[in-house]
């Protein structure tokens, strides 16, 4: 695995093809456990999302990026040739709590203020579609909903605006798209991992689009039987991502196998 120093120095790249192909040969090893650890991670989310207030921020800034980081782990431990053995192993991201949440909190905080500035112009209309959404009777005003939507989406203005946002969204996802890994497989606090994580995605930063469009239409043609398709297309996603970044640090090279990686209590054992 290649040093903090020498990622800092050298300019590593990836193969999208490699990256395809060798994300499902990681995760259909064990397939099924990612499976079942997807449905158990919607239904804790589902269940957490029902508390008042709280639940939606837990989900967003704790759940999902724990979860995230735990997918990171298993699949980093896969390619190393431990395997998964015991599926409990779905929470050890949870171990990394503070710089995922830490990670999760800026990103927001950028994204929310981008979308301030790109949203600005037409924030009424935005707040009239909110209150025409909620409560009981958004069913009947559909109409209501169906003009407001004209008014936002048939402004060249907006048009625009709404353009340069998902362009912004989309550079933020990318060059920030191995913060976790870095969190997880190097132990970076949140800040060097995103700093990090920028570099070399800003060298390889077509590459990561491209690799991001082909698991987008990947993904989305999988929703289309009802759905189901997630079941494998996210974790997948998963693999492929995961590839890109090892043949970027060589995470994955055998020769850096030792248990003592895995540990994440001092003194404890690698499961």
């Amino acid at each position: 695995m290649k040093s903090i120093a020498a990622l800092q120095e050298t300019k590593g790249s990836f193969s999208i093809g490699l990256a395809i192909g060798d994300g499902w040969n990681l995760i259909s090893k064990y397939l099924g456990y990612y499976i079942a650890a997807g449905v158990l991670t919607v239904m804790i989310g589902v269940g957490v999302g029902m508390i008042p207030f709280v639940g939606g921020l837990a989900n967003n800034l704790i759940l999902s990026p724990c979860f995230m980081a735990s997918a990171v782990y298993l699949t980093w431990r896969i390619s190393k040739g431990f395997g998964w053995d015991d599926f409990g192993d779905m929470f050890k991201g949870f171990n990394y709590a503070t710089p995922v949440l830490v990670a999760t909190l800026i990103q927001t905080v950028i994204g929310l203020g981008i979308a301030a500035l790109c949203f600005y112009n037409f924030l009424p209309q935005i707040i009239e579609l909110y209150d025409a959404t909620q409560g009981p009777d958004a069913i009947r005003n559909q109409e209501e909903i169906a003009v407001i939507l004209k008014k936002i989406f048939l402004n060249t203005q907006n048009i625009l605006f709404f353009s340069l946002f998902l362009v912004a969204m989309l550079l933020l996802k990318t060059i920030w798209i191995f913060s976790t890994h870095f969190i997880v497989v190097y132990k970076m606090d949140a800040w060097p991992a995103m700093q990090l994580s920028r570099r070399i995605s800003t060298f390889n930063l077509m590459r990561i689009i491209g690799l991001l469009v082909v698991l987008w239409l990947i993904i989305t043609v999988s929703i289309i039987p009802c759905g189901i398709g997630l079941l494998f297309s996210l974790p997948f996603s998963i693999g492929a991502t995961y590839s890109a970044f090892a043949q970027i640090t060589d995470s994955d090279a055998a020769d850096d196998i030792n248990n003592d990686m895995f540990n994440f209590i001092k003194g404890g054992d690698a499961s």
